[in-house]
């Protein structure tokens, strides 16, 4: 269990990092994008307002516009061109290494692009930011070259992910050496449990031999009565208690079970059918519905132990004179099998969270006080053993009747 847990708890952390770095560089991208798209738009503005023109250094003041990065190498830095469009298109201010026909071609598609402003990608990897405006000669379209620029983010983003990977594998590797040591408090505290249990039970053991033997001598001498019958019922239940807590806290030491192709027809309705006389001297029907030739993997014991679990939950917790149902059936094509156990249960309707009866010593009441016998571990016990078995243990409730639904 817990060699499952540290693994799930690595994976996760790391899955959670993973994101919060892609989402990281992702913002980075973004962020650094729009600055471009910003910046070049403010650019050609300052060109449209110079008529085609960058401002030369001797015209143009940076302290007057410090968020636009010109300086006196961006007249020969800065790559584009004008195109006006009216019954012809015109290409002027040619700062851009493009032939002027493929230059009219590229403003004859920016023309027909709806929106002031955008980018267009031309052959070998070039993207163009342009502008548009409506003047009395017709559209003037400021089209600057702005691939270095995003190559340059590229780069940048290529890196930090690069770096970031490493980041990821770093962590991947420590993870994975020293997580064991952030759950070995969880893991010592389980193994104290489970020595506090089996040491309860062997200590329990030893008084409830002298009850029941007191209570066979009280027995012998006086005769049966109501309170020896009480004294031997409560007994028998605390027994089972104690077998109960010793096999649960086991369940985690267990190999993983060897699965093998079984006939599960028979195994599931002799089971079943050892319930039967309980139930119906309870008043309870008891219905049985097997389909015959029912195969999966699965280990016998184990599964003969879960169907004996819901089966006895099933009659334990039926209303008076209510209904019990088992029935198996294929899941289709021999890939396994669906068993449904299922019994009328009216105080179900109260109850918000069905999956809360597989914790263990779970009750539906506050109080903890039942007229049914039963100490919350039998359904937890089945939650494990179909994991074990490579199932899945799943609870329903419809109308008046709780069903346990095991997939195998």
């Amino acid at each position: 269990m817990f060699k499952k847990l540290r693994w799930k708890f690595m994976w996760l952390s790391t899955a959670i990092l993973f994101a919060i770095i892609s989402m990281v560089v992702g913002i980075m991208y973004y962020i650094a994008s729009n600055t471009i798209l910003l910046q070049t738009r403010i650019l050609m503005e300052e060109i449209y307002e110079n008529n085609g023109a960058i401002p030369g250094q001797w015209e143009f003041d940076s302290s007057q516009k410090p968020y636009l990065a010109l300086g006196p190498e961006s007249l020969y830095e800065t790559r584009y061109y004008i195109a006006t469009v009216g019954d012809a298109i015109n290409i002027s201010h040619m700062h851009i290494v493009l032939k002027e026909a493929e230059a009219e071609k590229i403003a004859e598609r920016i023309y027909k692009k709806r929106g002031d402003y955008g980018s267009v990608h031309i052959s070998g990897g070039r993207t163009l930011n342009y502008l548009k405006k409506s003047t009395s000669e017709g559209t003037f379209m400021v089209i600057l070259d702005s691939t270095s620029h995003y190559n340059f983010i590229r780069i940048i983003t290529i890196y930090l992910s690069a770096l970031w990977s490493a980041v990821l594998i770093l962590y991947i590797i420590l993870m994975g050496r020293y997580s064991g040591k952030l759950i070995r408090p969880f893991i010592e505290n389980d193994e104290k449990q489970k020595r506090f249990i089996t040491n309860a039970s062997h200590e329990l053991k030893t008084p409830l031999t002298v009850i029941s033997s007191n209570t066979e001598m009280m027995e012998a001498m006086g005769g049966k009565s109501k309170w020896t019958e009480s004294t031997r019922r409560q007994v028998i239940r605390l027994q089972n208690l104690i077998e109960d807590l010793v096999v649960l806290s086991r369940l985690d030491e267990m190999k993983d079970a060897v699965l093998t192709r079984a006939l599960l027809s028979e195994i599931t309705l002799e089971t079943a059918e050892s319930f039967r006389g309980v139930a119906e001297e309870n008043g309870i029907t008891f219905t049985v519905d097997i389909t015959n030739n029912v195969y999966a993997k699965t280990e016998e014991r184990s599964y003969r132990q879960l169907v004996s679990i819901l089966v006895d939950n099933a009659v334990k917790y039926c209303d008076k004179n209510g209904k019990t149902d088992v029935r198996l059936i294929p899941r289709g094509r021999g890939r396994g099998c669906v068993l449904t156990v299922s019994n009328t249960y009216e105080e179900g309707k109260n109850i918000e969270d069905y999956s809360r009866f597989f914790e263990r010593f779970y009750r539906e009441d506050a109080s903890h006080n039942s007229a049914r016998a039963g100490f919350g571990i039998g359904l937890s016990m089945a939650k494990e053993i179909s994991e074990r078995l490579g199932g899945s243990l799943r609870v329903s409730y419809s109308g008046d009747t709780i069903s346990f639904e095991l997939n195998l």
